[in-house]
């Protein structure tokens, strides 16, 4: 019987599973997650037919991380950007990180997954090696390549990497985790654009040190 579920319509089938995956997490919880409320809400007739495409949550939830990835798939074209100006490949990584995490059920699943990493340092380090270390890594070639242009200062630019990081990432915890902390923030898109002209304020070639 599974199998010929499996076979009714499985292109579709991973993506309804994550769906359903995502919003029971964001909903219940991670341990409240269970596989069975994953497969009623993915209306499938039996749970185990989810073990034909993860092999248990912690899968599920990896690939909930690939999926909301807008983001990294912006850093990824990005890197063929690296001789491009600062004032054009900046705001293109502040917008799109602000732009996801400005996205509905974002808020609650961010709140999941930070519990979830306490819990489980594999999981937290999976999502590090495949989010902030990728983005961190091209910032540093991007900034690196840029001072060799002259277009900015000498810096250190794993330093500014994490930095500019940082100014983006406070926004997502101050608007879902922190509220105090984003009391007075402006729009994400002006947000992200101020960012992005107080940290090449600092940098520009002409800057005093």
């Amino acid at each position: 019987m599974i199998n010929q579920e499996v076979s009714v319509d499985d292109s579709g089938r991973r993506a309804q599973i994550l769906e359903a995956a995502f919003q029971v997490m964001a909903e219940h919880g991670f341990r409240g997650a269970s596989i069975k409320r994953i497969a009623e809400r993915a209306g499938l007739k039996s749970p185990a037919l989810i073990y034909w495409y993860f092999k248990d949550k912690h899968a599920l939830l990896e690939a909930i991380f690939q999926r909301m990835s807008p983001f990294l798939s912006t850093v990824a074209h990005a890197d063929a950007k690296l001789d491009d100006p600062p004032e054009q490949v900046l705001p293109l990584i502040a917008n799109s990180f602000v732009t996801v995490v400005s996205q509905p059920q974002t808020g609650s699943f961010m709140r999941i997954v930070l519990s979830e990493f306490a819990r489980h340092p594999a999981v937290a380090d999976f999502f590090a090696e495949r989010g902030p270390l990728v983005v961190l890594k091209f910032l540093e070639r991007y900034l690196t390549r840029q001072i060799e242009l002259g277009r900015l200062r000498p810096h250190d630019p794993r330093a500014a990497a994490r930095a500019f990081m940082g100014m983006l990432i406070v926004f997502g915890l101050g608007r879902e985790i922190f509220q105090s902390v984003a009391a007075g923030f402006p729009p994400a898109g002006a947000y992200a654009e101020q960012v992005t002209r107080i940290f090449l304020n600092g940098l520009a070639a002409s800057a005093i040190d």
